[in-house]
């Protein structure tokens, strides 16, 4: 290519990214698809414009664009890694799991664990765990080691196994210094084992990073009932109030935490809200 050229297919690139900035979507498109004539330019421009087709919800006009590149250019893993990331972000996992197979004879640790992560998606939770179990035989020192642990303890408290949940998730906080979801995790996994105080001192961290999500406090709030801390489960339980099945459940917590300590006539009040909530849901039904 020569100099004129390849300046030339710069100005055009930089051009793309004007008419970005500016909301012109539709010119910088126009611009990619003459990019991507030129051999030197294909590359970049094919996952430019694949990024706009997604951002645009023209998902299959990018798995299409990035299919017809990969016809001549099996061999780009970086490019194969990029199609498999992109098919799993968009929850096109069926379509996911033929792609990443027809590159199986890549040695990858991305590819691997999007293999497992697809199984995990697709409820085939014994296949996932069995790769994830090889990538960590394979992959000890990859940054994707943490994320690992943390769909191994999922599908092993979703199997009920406890104990095994309980070592993965910690393992995975370990490694990772800790994400607002694995701890959220590690309380459930405490909650399950009767541990009652551990799932509260997990259900804080986890609110801690993130304490906008309405079902974390609502598992806060029953672990709170189970301890006896029934102050602190009512006035939590002020600002997490909704309609949902969650909110019935633990209005009957409330319920039979009354009636427990023989106070009936509290016991009757949440009892009836229950009712209220679950005739509400099956009207909307």
């Amino acid at each position: 290519m020569g100099i004129i050229e390849s300046l030339n297919i710069e100005a055009q690139f930089k051009k793309a990214s004007v008419y970005i900035s500016n909301n012109n979507t539709l010119a910088a498109i126009q611009i990619y698809q003459k990019l991507i004539m030129h051999e030197e330019s294909e590359r970049d421009s094919i996952i430019k414009l694949a990024d706009l087709y997604d951002k645009a919800g023209k998902t299959k006009s990018a798995v299409d664009l990035f299919n017809r590149y990969l016809e001549k250019n099996s061999n780009d893993e970086e490019i194969i890694k990029l199609v498999s990331y992109f098919l799993v972000k968009n929850s096109l996992f069926n379509d996911a799991q033929v792609f990443i197979d027809k590159f199986q004879n890549i040695q990858n640790d991305n590819l691997l664990f999007l293999k497992g992560l697809v199984n995990f998606h697709k409820n085939e939770f014994y296949d996932s765990q069995q790769i994830f179990v090889l990538f960590l035989s394979k992959y000890k020192t990859s940054k994707l080691v943490p994320s690992v642990f943390f769909y191994l303890a999922k599908i092993y408290l979703q199997n009920s196994l406890f104990d095994d949940a309980l070592k993965s998730i910690k393992k995975s906080i370990e490694l990772s210094d800790g994400a607002a979801e694995s701890y959220k995790i590690e309380a459930e996994i405490y909650l399950f084992k009767e541990m009652y105080y551990h799932a509260n001192e997990s259900i804080k961290k986890a609110l801690k990073l993130n304490p906008t999500l309405i079902e974390w406090k609502h598992l806060e709030i029953k672990i709170l009932i189970l301890l006896d801390e029934i102050k602190k489960a009512k006035s939590k339980f002020d600002d997490a109030f909704d309609e949902s099945e969650s909110t019935y459940k633990i209005l009957n917590m409330f319920g039979n935490w009354y009636l427990k300590n023989k106070e009936i006539i509290e016991a009757n009040k949440y009892f009836e809200m229950a009712k209220d909530i679950n005739k509400n849901n099956r009207l909307n039904l």
